[in-house]
């Protein structure tokens, strides 16, 4: 069945925040935001099933406890500019936007706090410019060549990583029939990452908006890209870059995202710390959204 293109607005959602668009790098972005200007700064980056809505749960909360917040859709989805896709964008394009967005904001640097794809690129800009950077907080996610280092390892516990991996590089001319934009995939996706705590009616909610989302006009093509950055190539001055800025890792409970983390204190030079949210998966801020803005907040409070 052929969908029409949905319009942005199906995810401007009401709530305790006010939607914002921020100029950056000729880019428009949008992010939800709420909070003091003068509190440091926290940006949200969704993964590419998602979108800023992912943390419409988590806004308040940390604007609350002090800091100036913003969940931003990343380039292509939901309210921010979809330029067409071209040769040459790469995990560099998606590192600068966020860049461009701490200064658009007003802050010179920010806690980034990236699920999936949004936090290999919370990985990937905290090593290549720390100086913006004051925390990183990584949601079961990791440095693309971490990650790709451990699924060579051990391939059979990254089934859907590899499968992703391959799928959102196939001919630009299968775009349209991408097993990846399909709504078997969004259900997939989401019944691998969260538990079975999280209550049905609330699966639905954001299996429904995840959906709706992948159908605002021209995101396709944006999305597929945003896939590819999780397993990223990086430039090679970043292959083994450290961060030196200190990291929260979240993960779910799961013997798979051991090798992952070992990995990840490899490459951390600062304060390391990994910690798990009750009742929640590899979606702790959609599934238990109010813990998680205080665990995280209470680990942000320290730096």
């Amino acid at each position: 069945m052929t969908h029409l293109p949905l319009s942005p607005s199906v995810v401007e959602l009401d709530g305790p925040f006010e939607h914002e668009f921020f100029h950056t790098r000729g880019l428009r972005l949008h992010a939800a935001t709420a909070g003091d200007k003068s509190d440091p700064l926290v940006v949200l980056i969704h993964g590419s099933f998602g979108g800023w809505f992912d943390f419409q749960k988590v806004i308040a909360p940390l604007a609350q406890r002090g800091f100036h917040v913003a969940a931003v859709d990343m380039r292509g989805f939901g309210m921010s500019d979809k330029p067409p896709v071209e040769a040459g964008q790469d995990i560099r394009t998606a590192v600068g936007d966020i860049f461009g967005l701490i200064q658009a904001m007003g802050h010179s640097s920010a806690f980034l706090v990236g699920a999936d794809s949004g936090g290999a690129v919370a990985w990937a800009l905290s090593a290549s410019h720390p100086e913006r950077i004051r925390g990183l907080v990584s949601i079961s996610s990791a440095h693309p060549v971490d990650l790709r280092r451990a699924v060579a390892a051990r391939p059979w516990d990254f089934g859907w990583v590899s499968l992703r991996a391959f799928l959102c590089r196939l001919p630009k001319t299968l775009v349209r029939r991408n097993p990846l934009l399909s709504v078997a995939a969004y259900r997939r996706d989401l019944d691998l990452n969260v538990s079975t705590h999280f209550p049905e009616s609330e699966k639905e909610k954001i299996f429904s908006l995840r959906v709706q989302a992948s159908r605002i006009g021209n995101v396709r093509r944006g999305i597929l890209w945003n896939h590819r950055l999780r397993t990223a190539v990086v430039p090679f001055g970043w292959v083994e870059t450290a961060v030196t800025r200190p990291v929260l890792f979240v993960h779910a409970d799961q013997k798979l995202w051991r090798p992952v983390i070992k990995r990840a204190t490899k490459r951390v030079r600062g304060t390391f710390t990994a910690s798990t949210i009750p009742d929640s998966k590899n979606l702790p801020h959609v599934e238990n959204p109010v813990t998680f803005a205080q665990t995280i907040a209470s680990w942000m409070g320290r730096f």
